[in-house]
């Protein structure tokens, strides 16, 4: 077997980054001396930010100053075709012509390591500052077909929801970053989808196949959020649209653009996604909500009896009353759409003092069920819900009223 390092240096004599784009399909234009711009394969935009090479030295790099990704044409590999470095080390060995030994494989050096903490990307002290974030690139049509396939909902609408409005990206999740570099995590790196918006303030992953994660302990996640996530999400591109679906998680946001493509109000109304019920809406995006009109769609959180008081909570419906108070200040007309229970405000209290039981607070209105007879919890449930329920006029209205 040969070393790693001596097969990466090779490579690197031999393969420039402008070969390796090339490869990938990015269009580039000639900026200057070994230096060329193209629009950046990682994010969308309609102006060439991402330069490819440039002084002597970085023919194998490249910058975006758009978005910020930077990196050599492994780091681009990874990216680009979704793969893990020792993926990336064997493709671009191949294409350089560069021998991986005789039996086609390649190991590292033992050299003493200290073993590195696992940093999760966006964890800085500074709420404010931008998150770090692994490559990320457009979705491809077959990748959206495969998330509106395990979420039932419309291919064309996730399509939408990524390309025409930028909502979504595709990455190669879970990793951490380490020494500047983003590393596959032991349990392995799984394709998949983020929540973001123009900003990059935040971004939520999500498997494509809609299973959940593995962690290193063994333990499972359904999603995993950079730090941040009390910024909207969408809401600093609403310009032109008069009202606003406010929804909570990456799969609501779906499920929004879903509907509302189905009752043809996407050229009026924006989606806007917080990735948190337990976070308040930052200060600086509230100005942007001053005049729309928002419909705020309430997660249905059951009601949990506890023992100690402080631990009844209904985090859907205090995140809808924190956020109507919020946005109701910042000048925007706002209204509820809650798909489960109603519950009587004077039971609900009552409950979370700890004088009755959730059994004994009265419901107003029992809310929409899935065809199992399960309640509805949340939009995304809601796509679920047999074609009676669907066109009933309280959904109807959810969806195509926005004069209140």
């Amino acid at each position: 077997m040969r070393d790693f390092d001596d097969i990466k240096t090779e490579v690197l004599n031999r393969l420039d980054m402008q070969t390796v784009a090339s490869m990938c399909g990015v269009v580039m234009k000639k900026a200057g001396a070994g230096l060329w711009v193209a629009p950046c394969p990682f994010h969308a935009e309609k102006s060439g930010s991402f330069n490819i090479g440039g002084k002597k030295g970085f023919e194998h790099r490249a910058h975006c100053y758009g978005c910020g990704w930077d990196g050599d044409i492994f780091a681009f590999w990874m990216g680009v075709k979704g793969c893990d470095f020792k993926q990336a080390l064997t493709d671009m060995a191949g294409v350089a012509g560069v021998p991986m030994g005789a039996d086609g494989g390649w190991t590292r050096a033992e050299v003493p390591r200290v073993r590195a903490l696992e940093k999760r990307p966006g964890c800085e002290d500074d709420a404010h500052a931008m998150p770090s974030l692994p490559p990320l690139r457009h979705l491809r049509r077959s990748e959206c077909e495969e998330i509106a396939r395990h979420r039932g909902l419309e291919p064309e609408a996730v399509w939408l929801c990524a390309r025409r409005f930028g909502r979504m990206a595709f990455s190669m999740w879970p990793l951490y970053e380490r020494a500047g570099e983003w590393m596959p995590r032991t349990c392995g790196a799984l394709p998949s989808w983020c929540a973001i918006d123009v900003t990059r303030k935040v971004a939520e992953f999500r498997r494509l196949d809609n299973e959940k994660y593995v962690r290193q302990d063994g333990g499972t996640i359904k999603s995993w959020s950079t730090c941040g996530k009390n910024w909207p999400v969408g809401a600093a591109d609403m310009a032109g649209r008069p009202a606003v679906m406010l929804v909570e998680g990456g799969p609501d946001m779906l499920a929004a653009y879903h509907f509302l493509l189905l009752h043809g109000q996407l050229d009026r109304v924006a989606v806007v996604c917080m990735l948190g019920a337990g976070n308040r809406i930052r200060s600086e995006a509230l100005p942007l909500f001053a005049g729309k009109r928002v419909r705020i769609m309430v997660d249905a959180d059951a009601l949990k009896d506890d023992e100690t008081p402080s631990k009844r909570r209904v985090p859907g419906m205090e995140a809808a009353a924190r956020w109507s108070e919020q946005l109701t200040e910042a000048g925007a007309a706002v209204e509820t759409f809650c798909v489960g229970p109603i519950y009587e405000a004077a039971g609900i209290a009552a409950w979370g003092r700890g004088d009755v039981l959730a059994a004994a607070v009265p419901v107003l209105h029992a809310g929409l069920t899935l065809p199992s007879g399960a309640p509805v919890k949340d939009v995304n449930d809601l796509a679920r819900c047999s074609r009676s329920v669907l066109e009933s006029a309280d959904v109807r209205e959810a969806f195509r009223s926005w004069d209140f």
